[in-house]
């Protein structure tokens, strides 16, 4: 059998090699520091989440107290701002009442 096939087999191109390396290197170096910040990312989203829950749990304190107010002044009762006062002495809006300080 002859075979009079004119095929050659090309030399290893070293340099494209090593260029093709070089970008592979700077991509995975890139996607690596991209990945690094996920955790950072995540521990925020948790910070922000742990800060969201308590601001409407604050909401949704004032909001109760709004309404025990407004059903207190209703009723008739004395002081009906007691309740709105409270909820925001509570949340630190307000300076601790001094007269039930005093003996």
């Amino acid at each position: 059998m002859v075979n009079t096939s004119n095929r050659t087999n090309p030399d290893t191109d070293l340099q494209e090699v090593a260029n093709r390396h070089d970008a592979a290197t700077v991509v995975v170096d890139t996607l690596g520091r991209a990945l690094d910040t996920i955790p950072l990312l995540c521990a925020e989203i948790s910070r922000l989440r742990r800060r969201l829950a308590t601001m409407l749990n604050d909401f949704n304190n004032l909001l109760a107290a709004a309404k025990a107010t407004l059903s207190a002044h209703a009723d008739g009762e004395d002081d009906p701002l007691y309740y709105l006062r409270d909820e925001l002495r509570a949340q630190g809006q307000l300076r601790p009442d001094r007269r039930q300080e005093r003996p």
